[in-house]
């Protein structure tokens, strides 16, 4: 069944990226003034003679756009960072927005290879638990991950490797191993057009909570971020293979347009449409009937951009058609959200929400139509303390069949950092879960202690 990572999210919805968290001062992209949108805005002396004369005059690149976002459609994976599958295996507690040059003290300086930074985190705990139905535990959990980012002007590279692993000591028998890799780049062919391209790993658990799969993921974007409309389009493939029932092995395809006003303004209104089909490689285990479908979403949404405010919300409607005419087609209302607001320089507030259609081989069920919401607060105790509680709401409604599940976490816990390599940790979780189906209800609570080194 489901368990639960919190954790700041991402400025933008990238389900990939949400365990990296930049600083919000500064991060925007400097806009330079568009002066064919308001002639008003040009302040060039009339009496001057053109510069556009100049062989060393160089014309500057129209306005860049909102910091990019992935186009994710409804039948991709929900993002590792916001599954609720996940055991909490991720290190503890999120880093908080950088205060002046105190908090720069703390920070980890990294390690420059040729024109790439790299940053390397390791996280060990030990902790105990206690599950309503299947009794107490104490567990050993760690963790580790190792990021490169390219330094270059123009175009850049990324890349994360991370790998996590939960054992028990006592208690409870389980091995819960989970993993990710992924490589990014970004291509700028002009001042106003850029080229992206990605690939990626995950290993974690399944929907039904009772094995491992693994998702191969690739991507392929455009985007054109000049003008007062702004353009983006992506091409991604998701390829899963379930470990223990190879019925929900798949591979699905995802083509997303998104048009944007890109006045400059704070509120920027856009519009996403996309289309996907999901081929299964056998008929489901449960009833012998093919999952196999096409469908198609829209949503319209507004984007946020100031210097303590950032992210995006969403809203919209999905369907699905299934090729089988004894199941159920899937549909509904979708949404997504990404917002970080720093209240002050020591607090700050995020908000999530994804909205996934996940595959299932339960008889009579066409699929999960999944929604997840959640929010944190971070504050700031000192240049190098800092707490951080919040609470994750998922909703898991199974098209076909009268089965819902409903998952609650809280989680609060407490970071010190004693140098700019070593931070101790101490957090705690409680989950519940409620589920229409008999014997589905359950509680689980924790509470861990964790030593991180990152470099």
């Amino acid at each position: 069944m489901a368990s639960v990572l919190l954790a700041v999210p991402a400025l933008a919805q990238d389900a990939d990226d949400m365990d990296a968290v930049p600083a919000l001062k500064g991060a925007l992209p400097a806009k330079t003034v568009d002066t064919a949108a308001d002639p008003s805005l040009d302040n060039t002396d009339p009496a001057e003679p053109s510069k556009s004369n100049d062989p060393d005059f160089v014309i500057p690149p129209l306005r860049a756009s909102l910091p990019s976002v992935e186009l994710r459609a409804v039948v991709r994976p929900v993002p590792p960072s916001q599954s609720a599958k996940l055991p909490a295996v991720a290190p503890s507690l999120p880093a908080v927005t950088r205060e002046a040059d105190a908090r720069a003290e703390y920070e980890p300086l990294g390690l420059r290879l040729g024109s790439f930074v790299v940053n390397a985190t390791s996280s060990t705990g030990i902790g105990a638990r206690h599950h309503s139905t299947q009794g107490n535990e104490t567990f050993f959990r760690s963790t580790g991950e190792l990021a490169a980012r390219s330094d270059w002007d123009s175009n850049s590279v990324d890349l994360r490797v991370g790998g996590a692993f939960r054992r028990s000591l006592s208690g409870i028998d389980e091995k819960l191993p989970e993993g990710d890799a992924r490589i990014a780049g970004r291509f700028d062919v002009t001042g106003a057009d850029r080229l992206t391209a990605a690939a990626g790993w995950t290993l974690r658990d399944d929907v039904s909570g009772s094995g491992k799969e693994n998702t191969f993921s690739g991507s392929l974007g455009y985007e054109r971020f000049g003008g007062l409309i702004g353009l983006k389009t992506g091409l991604g493939i998701d390829r899963t293979v379930n470990e223990t029932d190879t019925t929900l092995d798949n591979t699905a395809l995802s083509l997303s347009l998104r048009l944007s006003h890109d006045s400059g303004a704070v509120l920027q209104p856009f519009v996403e449409v996309g289309a996907f089909g999901r081929g299964f490689d056998r008929p489901a285990a449960g009833d012998g009937l093919s999952r196999s479908g096409m469908g198609g979403e829209a949503k319209i949404g507004v984007t946020v951009a100031q210097e303590d405010l950032t992210g995006e919300v969403a809203l919209g409607y999905g369907y699905e058609w299934l090729k089988d005419d004894d199941l159920d087609d899937i549909s509904g209302l979708i949404g997504s959200a990404s917002l970080s607001w720093d209240a002050s320089e020591l607090l700050r507030l995020t908000a999530t929400a994804t909205t996934s259609f996940e595959p299932t081989s339960t008889a009579g069920a066409s699929g999960v139509l999944k929604r997840i919401a959640g929010g944190t607060v971070t504050y700031a105790l000192a240049p190098n303390a800092f707490v951080v509680a919040g609470g994750e709401l998922t909703l898991e409604d199974y098209v076909g069949i009268d089965r819902n599940v409903t998952t609650t976490a809280l989680k609060a816990g407490v970071g010190y950092k004693l140098n700019r390599s070593v931070e101790l940790g101490l957090d705690g979780e409680h989950k519940i879960v409620r589920s229409s189906e008999s014997g589905g209800d359950y509680t689980d609570s924790k509470v861990t202690a964790t030593l991180t080194l990152r470099q």
